[in-house]
């Protein structure tokens, strides 16, 4: 199992993405571009009968290991198949005496990022995305959220506001965060999604969800400055 024990606060330098913090009239905006980074937590479950039974164990994992890809355009968020792929036999993590046969753990990875409080302004926070592929089947639900963690209390979570992804198109998360100091909250954005560890030979008939990744506003710059540069190279060409 490609697990790794690390903490839910630690970025994972592999998975540079997200965020562009846009503030303003109280609000802050945050969405999924090439800016911020991406981590991975992957919390486990008893599986009772294809549902969620009482919580085993969390931690963090390797963001490609959840399963989540991120590249200069998307981000592919698709259900876990390490958990079973890497241990055969395994009762643990298989129900053998399915057809299939069946993952027998409830999985819910996490993929997020996070802010130590710096995001916290006395207003709201608004996590923008733009679904753009939707292939998932209902094994699986998927959820947009916006969490506060208490530092001072176990990293309790004291606030978890969520949207289902249940199709293509644009949305948006928002949380009131007035309520909570800087110095003893931390702050997650991201998505979440749960339901059974799955075979991998049903990797492609399970589907997935692409999530768009804005660009870096330096690379709206670079194509702002070709834009440019194109239009007076058509200028040049006119006045010949």
């Amino acid at each position: 199992m490609k697990k790794h024990p690390i903490l839910a606060s630690l970025a994972i330098a592999s998975a540079v993405a997200s965020a562009t913090l846009v503030s303003g009239n109280a609000q802050t905006v945050v969405d999924v571009n090439t800016n911020s980074t991406w981590n991975g937590y992957m919390n486990v479950f008893n599986n009772v009968g294809g549902t969620k039974g009482s919580f085993v164990f969390g931690q963090g994992w390797g963001f490609a290991d959840l399963k989540s890809t991120l590249t200069a355009t998307e981000l592919t968020l698709q259900p876990n198949y390490n958990t079973y792929a890497d241990n055969p036999g395994d009762p643990f993590w298989r129900d053998n005496a399915g057809a299939g046969p069946d993952g027998n753990k409830w999985m819910e990875a996490i993929s997020f990022v996070e802010s130590n409080g710096t995001i916290l302004g006395g207003g709201t926070l608004q996590f923008d995305y733009n679904v753009t592929n939707f292939t998932l089947t209902n094994t699986m639900s998927t959820s947009a959220f916006i969490k506060v963690l208490d530092a001072n209390s176990g990293f309790a979570t004291v606030l978890n506001d969520t949207i289902a992804l249940t199709g293509t198109g644009a949305n948006s998360v928002t949380a009131d965060l007035s309520s909570f100091s800087a110095a003893n909250y931390i702050i997650q954005y991201g998505f979440a999604m749960e339901g059974l560890n799955q075979n991998p030979v049903n990797e492609v008939a399970n589907g997935s969800i692409v999530v768009e990744v804005v660009p870096e506003p330096s690379t709206y710059a670079l194509l702002a400055l070709g834009a440019a540069g194109l239009g007076a190279h058509l200028v040049r060409r006119r006045r010949r």
